[in-house]
């Protein structure tokens, strides 16, 4: 509810949308709805507040744009790596398709840094690479690890993710 009033309102500063009526509706699972056209015959429009302004102060001194260097950024520390996909405990039937993995690098990949990612232990790209996913193609049933290394250029491995276990079973008959 706090997710859709918070959308609702950065909506409302749209210049777009304040132009137009808004409506609001209530689906048959009682989520209440917000929207420019509504898709019920009971949607109402809502009333909106007048949106709140600050006229700029006289002689009030703005900063100058900060300097944007074209020399090449040093490499940040990565200060997080975390596995975003598969979730702890997910289960896969039948992943024909492969299992994708995708991993958070907190604040970035440093430049010239790659990513290992490992099964069950094992690497499974010989070389790092610069992208934060892959897929694992024939991947056996049972249960598995999953983990991701940032190395830097020389192979030094920078930080790994803590493994996340996933597993594969066969399709379910309903």
């Amino acid at each position: 509810m706090r997710i859709a009033l918070a959308l609702f309102f950065i909506a409302l500063s749209s210049p777009a949308l304040c132009a137009d009526e808004v409506y609001r509706w209530v689906d048959r699972d009682g989520v209440i709805h917000y929207g420019a056209q509504p898709p019920q015959k009971d949607a109402k429009p809502v009333a909106l507040p007048q949106l709140q302004t600050y006229p700029a102060r006289s002689g009030q001194r703005l900063l100058p744009p900060p300097v944007i260097s074209a020399a090449p950024k040093s490499a940040a520390p990565v200060q997080s790596v975390r596995i975003l996909s598969p979730v702890q405990d997910e289960i896969f039937r039948e992943p024909e398709g492969g299992i994708s993995v995708a991993v958070a690098v907190l604040p970035a990949l440093p430049a010239g840094a790659g990513v290992v990612f490992y099964l069950d232990g094992a690497a499974k790209n010989a070389k790092p690479v610069a992208s934060t996913s892959t897929t694992f193609n024939n991947v056996e049933r049972g249960e598995h690890s999953v983990t991701a290394a940032v190395v830097d250029a020389s192979g030094k491995e920078l930080m790994r993710a803590a493994p996340v276990t996933f597993h594969t079973k066969p399709p379910s008959s309903r």
